[in-house]
């Protein structure tokens, strides 16, 4: 157990005894919860009981591995789960990597390249908050509260996709993960890239972090 909070119930899952995700959450199903986190969903039986628990009125929780946000419905599909069911109890789905922080006792800010606003501009395109002459970058020049790494901490950059009527239908017709993104791209969903661009230009983090972790 990561954490011990009140009033949450938690089981550590052990094999050896066999104590799997499958036979806990069968578990968990008999107490009737009225929320259950999954800490991984990673075979058939796993995902066909969060499912089922989805079904019968549950809020569920869970995570899986996947490159984005979008690789997360034909993760889905590989481990069994029908498309009819995937479309009546997911919601949406979140994608998340993590980037370090600039330090903040010794950030500094610089003026990028006409190559970098460039970038910039093909990235976010209408979401660019500044004008090109007003564009700044930060990076951590190195000090003793961060090691001279010119980072301390750690934040998210993330990307969403909300379960609208026409990425449903796309779901239920099998698409492909690169046409549920780009249909959600139309209907406004931030990538991960763009987010972390945006915390660049923000002073949170640098861009070569970002680049770092989620270039395509």
């Amino acid at each position: 157990m990561e954490y011990e909070i009140v009033g949450i119930n938690q089981v550590q899952v052990n094999p050896l005894a066999g104590l799997t995700f499958a036979s806990g959450l069968r578990s968990f199903l008999r107490q009737d919860p009225n929320i259950i986190l999954v800490g991984e969903i990673r075979d058939r039986e796993t995902v066909g009981l969060a499912i089922q628990a989805a079904l019968t009125g549950h809020l569920v929780f869970s995570t899986l591995h996947t490159n984005n946000a979008a690789t997360t419905i034909p993760r889905l599909l590989d481990l069994g789960a029908e498309p009819f069911l995937i479309v009546s109890v997911l919601n949406a789905i979140e994608a998340q990597r993590i980037v370090r922080r600039v330090c903040a006792t010794c950030k500094e800010s610089y003026v990028p390249t006409v190559e970098m606003v460039n970038d910039f501009k093909t990235i976010l395109g209408n979401l660019l908050p500044v004008k090109e002459s007003e564009m700044a970058l930060y990076k951590g020049k190195g000090c003793k509260e961060c090691n001279n790494t010119g980072y301390l901490g750690r934040i998210g950059i993330y990307e969403s996709i909300s379960i609208s009527q026409e990425i449903a239908k796309m779901i239920l017709e099998r698409s492909t993960a690169e046409d549920i993104e780009r249909q959600a791209k139309k209907e406004g969903m931030i990538t991960m890239k763009q987010d972390g661009y945006l915390k660049a230009l923000e002073g949170i983090t640098t861009i070569e972090e970002v680049l770092r972790v989620a270039q395509e």
